[in-house]
């Protein structure tokens, strides 16, 4: 019924790049769930006011180069950036700030903007404009405070706080391919690749499989923001440094 669901919908490319495992190891019932979840969201206006009221305020404060406004599922309401446009940093900030947007969501807030693709953002007078579709993902606390572990865990070199995440999602036995996932190095200069992501999201799963695991069906809405984050700076083709935006999101969550 997803693949269903996404062929006749603006998200149909979604199927070029998801892993063929992601449709076997998420319980058909969470599939189906959240297929159709996202689908009636994409109708629901006063959810997605209330989530654009809800990031605006977040963004304010924590992102304040960045303006988000109003936008339709069908062509965006402003022409984005033109890449040949662009000057290699100013290709840089706009990937710094797509991370940070990415951050800031799993960090701060239970209904998230999955649209980050490079066609929703545009330069204005703050410096960003952002008009994301109302494709949302909805997160439970307890999933989003697992994100959390994972991500401290992981940027904070406490490996027992990812553990600790991992065993909050049910997935004690994944350390090592979210390792691989995340990438090797000090992460301060990242280079993101659709590759990497379909690669490493495809072991987890198949991962999943082999120890005959169920993964929760947030994942799903998981799997199409970080892809479409994935594909959008590759995209922009610069290095990111994603050690420091983690940081510097986390430090401004912590002061709200």
């Amino acid at each position: 019924m997803i693949i269903d669901l996404l062929k006749k919908s603006d998200w149909a490319f979604l199927l070029d790049f998801v892993s063929p495992a992601f449709f076997k190891v998420i319980p058909p019932l969470q599939l189906i769930n959240n297929a159709t979840a996202m689908a009636k969201r994409t109708q629901d206006k006063a959810l997605y006011q209330a989530t654009l009221a809800e990031v605006r305020q977040a963004m304010s404060g924590h992102l304040p180069d960045i303006e988000i406004a109003p936008g339709a599922m069908g062509q965006p309401s402003v022409a984005g950036v033109r890449l040949e446009e662009l000057s290699e940093s100013e290709r840089g900030e706009l990937a710094r700030c797509i991370v940070e947007i990415y951050f800031l969501q799993i960090l701060s807030s239970g209904t998230v903007f999955l649209d980050v693709r490079l066609s929703r953002f545009a330069r204005n007078s703050a410096g960003w404009l952002w008009t994301p579709a109302p494709l949302l993902g909805v997160f439970s606390p307890e999933f989003l405070k697992a994100m959390a572990q994972l991500y401290e865990g992981f940027y904070g070199n406490q490996p027992e706080r990812m553990r600790a995440g991992l065993k909050q999602l049910g997935m004690e036995w994944a350390f090592d391919v979210f390792m691989a996932h995340f990438g090797e190095g000090d992460q301060t200069s990242v280079h993101f690749t659709m590759s990497h992501f379909v690669q490493t999201f495809h072991d987890v799963f198949m991962k999943c499989k082999e120890e005959k695991k169920n993964l929760k069906g947030e994942f799903v809405q998981l799997g199409v923001i970080l892809g479409l984050m994935y594909e959008s700076l590759e995209r922009l083709g610069v290095p990111v440094n994603v050690r420091a935006a983690f940081a510097n999101v986390q430090a401004a969550v912590r002061q709200h």
